[in-house]
């Protein structure tokens, strides 16, 4: 695992979206609705899971991101 730089842009209450750019420069957006995570630019299958206030998303097989709440609604 490694780290990757990411952006925001908040949107109504509980809506967000965050990009994530790998250091190759791949990028990777996920949607954030009503507080959680709901989906990426990736027709693969997306998951999460939530400890405390950290999300846990997985991408398919090969892709996993952790995203602090304060990421995407401040803090």
């Amino acid at each position: 695992m490694s780290l990757c730089q990411a952006g925001v842009m908040r949107g109504d209450t509980g809506q967000a979206t965050v990009s994530v750019t790998w250091p190759d420069g791949g990028e990777r957006i996920i949607r954030f609705r009503d507080g959680k995570p709901e989906s990426s630019d990736s027709s693969e299958e997306f998951r999460f899971t939530r400890e405390a206030d950290l999300n846990m998303i997985r991408i398919g097989k090969g892709e996993r991101f952790e995203i602090p709440e304060a990421l995407p609604f401040g803090g």
